[in-house]
């Protein structure tokens, strides 16, 4: 009984896996972006190093964090990442890492990006990827890199436009099938509609699926405090979440919810140097 049981967990993680995500899909991070339904390419805080790189080149201290993530409820699903960003004086360099599933498949990405800001409303990120995707048995290990870029301009003082491209070369994961990375485009705005309430709303096109359309709110509910909500048409439908604000040190919670397979909860906390 238990044998089947461990054949029936392995059957379906795998029927989810292939469905959410293609191998070397690129994944956000960060339980703020999460909670924000991961509208989250217009805004620059440490996990721009995961959503639009372009956004460390507005970090003006050093930084790092860490991020988990129990998909579904499931510790197989699990999805672990953490980040470290370093302001030099050409730019910002970040570091990043993220490891996704168990022992009989996962997927891991190692990124070195660096973002430069020019004058007070452009910033362009780039980063370059080492992707490991491992599978049991005789499948083996596919090993490959990639690149992302990305841009953010303050187009006026309260509205700013976030745009980002994964894997832009359509690199090559695997010689059977000409099976290839997904190309990931993101492109979306963040609008201040007064000082403590931000609107969000973001599309994102990856590979032969269709886009998604995010749009999510972040209220700063009282000083160090915020409540956060978002929407998407894509596989999540809702996403909400809270966040605190205390000295160096920052706590995130969140949680997604699919109207079939439950509830993602979150968390990530991060510190300045």
């Amino acid at each position: 009984m238990n044998k089947q049981l461990s054949v029936l967990q392995t059957v379906l993680f795998l029927f989810i896996s292939v469905l959410l995500h293609a191998g070397g899909d690129n994944r956000p991070a960060g339980a703020r972006s999460a909670a924000l339904a991961h509208s989250s390419v217009a805004l620059n805080d440490l996990w721009s190093a995961f959503n639009n790189q372009a956004g460390l080149a507005m970090l003006n201290t050093a930084g790092a964090g860490l991020y988990y993530e129990n998909r579904f409820m499931l510790k197989e699903l699990g999805y672990k990442a953490a980040a470290i960003a370093l302001p030099v004086k050409p730019g910002t360099i970040g570091l990043s890492f993220n490891h996704f599933g168990y022992s009989t498949y996962n997927e891991s990405k190692i990124g070195l990006a660096f973002a430069r800001s020019f004058g007070q409303l452009v910033s362009f990120g780039l980063q370059l990827n080492y992707n490991m995707c491992h599978l049991a048995e005789s499948y083996g290990n596919r090993n490959f890199v990639t690149f992302e870029a990305g841009m953010l301009a303050r187009l006026t003082s309260e509205l700013t436009l976030g745009a980002h491209v994964y894997n832009p070369a359509n690199a090559k994961m695997a010689e059977y099938n000409d099976e290839r990375a997904p190309v990931v485009f993101r492109i979306g705005l963040a609008y201040d509609l007064t000082n403590r309430i931000k609107l969000l709303v973001e599309t994102r096109k990856s590979g032969y699926a269709d886009a998604s359309v995010n749009a999510a709110v972040e209220y700063n509910a009282w000083k160090q405090f915020f409540l956060r909500g978002g929407v998407s048409t894509g596989q999540t439908a809702f996403t909400f979440g809270l966040g605190y604000v205390t000295g160096k040190f920052s706590f995130d919670l969140s949680s997604s919810y699919h109207n079939v397979l439950g509830y993602s909860p979150q968390a990530s906390v991060s510190c300045k140097f």
